[in-house]
This record gives C-alpha cells, structure tokens and sequence, in this order.
C-alpha cells in the first residue's frame, strides 16, 4: 500500500511533541487557510442539499428529525453527522491529506500512515446534542491503540457555550477502560467511575485550529444550545504496520471486570441488530503531491 515516502517540514516544536505524549492532544493552530475553510464547508453544503452526488456518504441527523419532511436546502441545519465523504468532496480530500497536518503526525508518530475514518461533527445551533465522554480506540478493533490518531479539525468557532471540545490530560496513559453503550452506536460512553471529570479542559479553537489527539485520550462535547452552530471536520489515521482484529482481541483491551466485551463495536444488551453497525474501516492511502 502506498504511504508518505518523504518527510515534509516540520511544524510542531519540540514542547509540543513532549506536549502530545504526556497529556495525550496537541492544537495545530491556523492550519487550514480561509479559502480551505471556506472550500470545506461549501461542500459539506453541498453534500447536505444533494448538490454533490453522495457516492458513499451517510448523513446523520439529530434525533426526531425526518430529513423526509425538509427542503434539500434545508437539511444541513439539523445534521449531526457526515461520514465517509473524502471520494465525493475533493475539498475535503484535501484536508485530509493536508501536507503540514501531516508533517505533525510524521513528527508524532513516525511516517507511513492510512486515513481510515472521516467525519464531519456537526452541533446545529439550539439542538446540537452532546457527545459522552469516550475513547476512540473503543470504536476500532485495531491491535495497538498508539498506532492510532484522531485529528479534529475546527470549521466554526469551537467554544465552551456551543460544545468545543473537551478532554482530560494525560488519561490515555491509563490505558483502554469499560465503554456502555446507551442503545446508540453514537452514545457509547466511558462508565463513570473511570472519568475524572473535574480534571477536564476545554479547548476552544478558531477556524482552521486542529486538534491531533491520541486514540485513548478521554474527550467529551457538551450539547449546543446557543445559537452558533458548530461544524468541525474529524479523520483517523492508523500507522502502517497496524492490523485490524478480531472481537475477541479487542475485549482484551476492553472489557469488565468479569471479562466480558466493553468496547463500542457491538451493543452490550438485547437489542435492536439494525441499530449497530460496524464497518471496520475504509483505508485510503495517504497520498500527498
């Protein structure tokens, strides 16, 4: 599979290295132009009104929203989430493949990486509602959660009041801890004797800020209820050499105490099948001109 073969400039220092391995995310500020802004958020408009033909994409919407009921062009207030849109929006593309994002991650990680997962997070204004605290690596069976980074990259002013996001220092050194899931496959959540809230920090960011944070970090969005929407774009990256696993091999990661599965790739209770589902990943070399 092909990967970056050549180092790029790198744009992190070296207390921002040091920063990223202790405390588990580190902000790339001002990573994206205002044209590249700009360029993203028309084609998340464009694939929410139809505009761009969707291919792959799936669209999420808040709960109790029929996207039936609403005008094409009316749809993109009440998303929540986009996925796997990186092969129908060449602007988003872009940003996946961002060359100094991926000087950071070469700097972090070494080189040699696959985009995996692409998201677009969105919390519409007055509905937007939250996401529980969690770690990612919960949600992929992937035999080294340090092989693994997420990037979280601000499209609107990210702020406390319309659910920046929020994260607790240093919690991936704790390792993988029991997920519940809530009858959601997107409301699996950390149980609550292993979060140590009181100890959170909220990271706001500016258009354009990217957050780059390790896979076993514990991180959280508060609901929005004010009237600034917040659109942020969010990829995962996995380091060549990573392997995809079994659901036996990833409760041993994440599991209860008496040993049974506590990670977010299956339902923990009798439920609707329909409502889980779990794709693995769709790999993308990362390829940059």
């Amino acid at each position: 599979m092909n990967h970056v073969a050549h180092r790029i400039a790198a744009p992190l220092s070296a207390d921002e290295i040091i920063q990223y391995r202790r405390q588990g995310y580190v902000v790339l500020r001002g990573l994206l132009t205002a044209a590249e802004i700009g360029a993203a958020c028309a084609a998340l408009s464009d694939l929410a009104s139809g505009r761009i033909e969707p291919g792959e994409t799936r669209l999420m919407y808040e709960k109790g929203i029929d996207p039936a009921a609403l005008a094409p062009e009316a749809r993109e207030g009440a998303i929540r989430k986009y996925m796997d849109f990186v092969d129908a929006a060449p602007a988003l593309r872009q940003v996946a493949m961002h060359r100094q994002l991926h000087g950071a991650l070469d700097q972090i990680l070494g080189t040699g990486r696959v985009l995996f997962q692409e998201m677009a997070l969105v919390k519409p204004a007055h509905i937007g509602s939250e996401k529980p605290w969690h770690q990612d690596a919960a949600y992929f069976r992937v035999s080294d959660p340090a092989l693994i980074a997420g990037v979280w990259i601000a499209l609107d002013p990210a702020l406390r009041e319309n659910g920046c996001m929020e994260v607790i220092p240093g919690s991936h050194l704790g390792g993988p801890v029991a997920h519940r899931h809530e009858n959601d496959f997107n409301r699996c959540r950390i149980i609550p004797t292993a979060v140590q809230a009181d100890r959170r920090v909220a990271v706001e960011m500016q258009p354009g800020d990217a957050l780059l944070f390790h896979s076993l970090l514990h991180h959280y969005t508060a609901p929005n209820a004010s009237a600034l929407r917040r659109r942020a774009v969010q990829f995962h990256y996995h380091q060549t050499g990573a392997e995809w696993t079994e659901l036996a091999d990833h409760r041993r990661l994440f599991h209860f105490a008496d040993g049974s599965y506590a990670g977010c790739t299956l339902p923990h209770a009798p439920a609707d099948a329909s409502a889980y589902w779990y794709r693995g990943a769709l790999a993308r070399p990362v390829m940059l001109d």
